[in-house]
């Protein structure tokens, strides 16, 4: 059965729609936003959310043990390969998958021209993160004690310019206002990306605040009274 791909206002329509066309459960979908959609506004037009419906990665899911003289048990890399073709092919993409392995991961890397639709327009990689989540969930217990590893080429490139555009972007909100700007939670790496970004930023200073995986990089009028430089980033 080939994958289908239903829209909607937004991704839980979509779903809704999915799961009503279908006849399964909204809980049992298996799916990728293809597009998260868009409720308009400023002379924009809304555009609808998709979502491609995996049905054919149902059955390569959960591999198991062949009865005595059967064919032997599904091999889970040649699902991997199986499961991103699905999902490029219900987005219309031009990408290859290979899978590699070492030590540590089995690695399905992605090439073509079309990569650039796992990176998202935020730069962000949502769809490369939900897609590498679906190939963990479904070959994830096959394959340990490695893990499964998602990745594309240029994606860090692309991550880091989108970080380093954002943190100048609100650098210069800063400088307008002399009003501090707090950033969404970020991970050691993409903290430090935003701290060399805005290094050398005229009026601006950074740090970071908070905990663990709530720990996030403030933007500050230089001078305003920033923490003590053993609590950057850098410094920990």
């Amino acid at each position: 059965m080939k994958d289908r791909v239903f829209s909607g206002p937004d991704v839980e329509e979509a779903l809704a729609v999915a799961a009503a066309s279908l006849g399964l459960p909204r809980a049992g979908l298996r799916y990728v936003v293809l597009d998260p959609g868009s409720p308009g506004g400023r002379g924009l037009m809304p555009t609808p959310a998709r979502v491609a419906i995996l049905l054919e990665a149902k059955a390569p899911s959960r591999p198991h043990a062949p009865a005595a003289g059967g064919p032997p048990v599904a091999d889970p890399r040649a699902g991997l390969r199986a499961t991103v073709r699905a999902v490029v092919e219900a987005g219309g993409l031009d990408v290859d998958a290979e899978v590699e392995e070492d030590d540590d991961a089995v690695v399905v890397r992605l090439r073509g021209r079309d990569l650039a639709f796992f990176f998202g327009e935020d730069g962000r990689g949502e769809v490369l993160r939900a897609t590498e989540h679906l190939l963990q969930r479904l070959y994830g217990a096959a394959l340990q004690p490695r893990a499964v590893r998602l990745v594309a080429e240029g994606f860090q490139e692309r991550r880091n310019e989108a970080l380093a555009e954002e943190a100048r972007r609100i650098a210069a909100e800063v400088r307008r206002d002399g009003e501090p700007r707090t950033l969404a939670p970020q991970n050691a790496y993409e903290r430090r990306v935003v701290h060399v970004a805005l290094q050398d930023e005229p009026g601006v200073t950074t740090y970071s605040v908070g905990e663990g995986s709530g720990r996030r990089v403030t933007v500050a009028p230089r001078g305003a009274g920033a923490p003590a430089p053993e609590t950057r980033d850098g410094q920990e």
